[in-house]
């Protein structure tokens, strides 16, 4: 069977990208024309707090300064030394993060709400040479710090109020002082190409976490095909006498995550767009900072977008919006149009856009153009520089209008994860990127359908069963056990972990195995699914986990007795009437892939309130 190639729909297919390192595209090219003077990032607690581009370009030099003769980062050569920033969102994690880059070193973002055994595991697979943290984070990192050998003196925290301090938790001295270190200038493509800047946690199609590794040209890539559309609608705009507002966005979504790295860290400062930190996310001020600063790019996940349809908290908040994205969970047509209806204002339609895309495609590879209308539940059309096919199991290419693993090729896509050259070579196919995502496409447009592998997702936040599963079998009076998803009754978008497990229930109970999953987990990772006890869990005759009847029992004991028909890869899946209703799209951003679990199609918007999202 031939190749069936889908590429960019329009006469820039392919198109030229620049040949820059990230800081001198941001700083100093001719596709990045922001002022000196522009306000760049500003704290959305003490609004007097402003970093312009002219600071920003300041702090980076002096960070990489105390960053490479305080610590050598970078000193033996770029690509080498990885420094692990957890934290919440604040306005100079920018700086920490343009000065890990300039000083030589590699960038590893850890989820604030990481355990000790979490970020250990993460510091030792990427052999980090320092860790910066929040203050919140302090002991988490210095007991992390122990675990893997690494000195309390290379502990630094992050301080951004009232200024902005990076200090050694040994003496409490601040490594920023007035000598600035300027960052190496790159234009040589493999250079660019073979370069690693920055380190994403993924747990890719399926496992534990994998270090995805991202390049100059991955990220410069990215941003530059990303604004070809909202270039073009800007020009649109201005002909058509309409005012352009502005760019300015709220940074509420995590900071370690594509996401946070992409929508916070690089696009708004490639169009001089200001970026409001509010801290840890909480609704209500969050509600409250972007009618404050009149946000209007807002970019969100599908629960987020869930409580701004359903909560009669929102009246006016979203005025200002002209640019909405959903990212890192399904949105559904129901919930894309009652969502919309919130935002905007003074005449202008606003339609929430959805995109697609993986940490390993560092960001999206579909989206929706500025100013294109569409409420189908699509995940938008192919960015330029992009290659995708469609395959079965056997990687023959599907007819179109058949489901196929979507198979993705372009400069953004990741060479690879971090230490790990098996999972590399796992994860690609004669040369194309293997999403483990299925889709399918319907009049030019693109859907996603079904999960190929068992990760779940909650509240956008990605789960890994098979690590919930080594934890619990870690308990002394716990013989065996499986984790699979549930859909939860108050977020549609989202899985609920439920455990299986084997043990003596005369020494322990539900409880007493949640509270041991809760000490030693993310609270995303909980099992807010429930805990059943059995007596034996489901494998084949090698020992193979039969997670599938697992899933199947779950069904049943929901009392979702459904329609089935043959799945994807040997399974049974759910499949919805219509492709307008099968959504669980997978936009970009945080913790992806994201992987839809065989229950079914949920992501509908019937369901009823869902509880409010936190962001640890």
């Amino acid at each position: 069977m031939s190749r069936k190639i889908y590429y960019h729909d329009g006469p820039d297919k392919f198109v030229e990208l620049p040949k820059f390192d990230l800081l001198t595209f941001l700083f100093e090219s001719e596709y990045c024309p922001t002022l000196d003077e522009t306000p760049l990032h500003i704290n959305a607690n003490y609004p007097s707090q402003i970093i312009t581009k002219k600071d920003l370009r300041d702090l980076t030099e002096r960070t990489a300064y105390g960053l490479r003769t305080n610590y050598g980062i970078g000193a033996k050569g770029p690509n080498k030394d990885v420094v692990t920033v957890i934290s919440h969102g604040q306005p100079f994690v920018p700086v920490v993060f343009y000065g890990t880059l300039a000083a030589g070193g590699v960038y590893s973002g850890a989820s604030p709400s990481s355990t000790v055994a979490e970020l250990s595991r993460q510091i030792a697979i990427a052999n980090s040479h320092l860790i910066i943290c929040g203050k919140e984070m302090k002991e988490i990192a210095l007991k992390a710090a122990k675990q893997c050998n690494l000195p309390p003196e290379r502990v630094l925290m992050l301080e951004s109020y009232p200024s902005f301090k990076l200090s050694s938790l040994e003496g409490n001295i601040n490594i920023i002082s007035n000598g600035k270190l300027t960052w190496q200038r790159i234009t040589d493509a493999e250079a660019l190409e073979k370069s690693i800047i920055v380190i994403l946690w993924s747990s890719g199609t399926t496992g534990l976490p994998k270090g995805v590794m991202l390049s100059h040209t991955n990220l410069v890539s990215e941003t530059y095909v990303v604004s070809l559309s909202g270039k073009a609608w800007v020009a649109r705009e201005i002909a058509a006498g309409r005012e352009v507002p502005p760019s300015r966005t709220l940074a509420h979504l995590p900071i370690s995550h594509i996401a946070g790295i992409f929508g916070y860290l690089v696009v708004p400062f490639s169009v001089g767009g200001l970026v409001v930190w509010m801290g840890k996310y909480e609704w209500k001020n969050m509600l409250r900072f972007v009618k404050q600063y009149q946000i209007t790019s807002f970019y969100t996940i599908a629960s987020i977008y869930l409580q701004i349809a359903k909560s009669p908290d929102v009246t006016d908040h979203f005025k200002y919006v002209v640019n909405a994205t959903t990212g890192a969970a399904p949105m559904d047509s129901k919930l894309q149009t009652a969502a919309s209806k919130k935002l905007g204002g003074g005449g202008r339609k606003v339609v929430i856009g959805q995109t697609w895309g993986l940490s390993e495609t560092t960001g999206a590879v579909t989206m929706m153009p500025r100013g294109v209308h569409d409420y189908t539940g699509c995940i938008g059309y192919i960015l330029p520089n992009v290659e995708l096919r469609m395959v079965d199991s056997s990687f023959n290419d599907v007819e179109p209008g058949q489901p196929g693993e979507f198979l993705v090729r372009g400069p953004m896509v990741t060479q690879g994860y971090y230490n790990n050259p098996q999972a590399t070579e796992n994860a690609f196919h004669d040369g194309w990127f293997c999403t483990g995502d299925i889709g399918i496409q319907r009049n030019g447009k693109f859907y996603i359908v079904d999960r190929k592998k068992e990760l779940l997702k909650y509240k956008g936040q990605q789960i890994a069963p098979a690590e919930i599963e080594g934890v619990l079998i870690s308990h002394p009076d716990i013989k065996d056990a499986a984790v699979c998803g549930v859909p939860s009754p108050e977020d549609p978008a989202s899985d609920l972990p439920r455990a299986y497990v084997v043990a003596d229930t005369t020494r322990v109970n539900e409880q007493t195995v949640k509270s041991f999953v809760k000490d030693r987990l993310s609270p995303f990772k909980q099992l807010r699914g429930g805990v059943v006890f059995v007596n034996e869990i489901p494998k084949n005759a090698v020992g193979k986990l039969l997670r599938r009847e697992l899933k199947e029992r779950a069904k049943k004991e929901m009392g979702m007795d459904r329609k089935h028909v043959p799945s994807w890869h040997g399974e049974e899946k759910v499949l919805e009437s219509s492709i307008a209703s099968v959504t669980r799209t997978v936009p970009i951003v945080v913790d992806v892939p994201v992987v839809l679990s065989t229950v079914g199609t949920r992501g509908t918007f019937d369901g009823s309130m869902a509880e409010t999202s936190t962001f640890s």
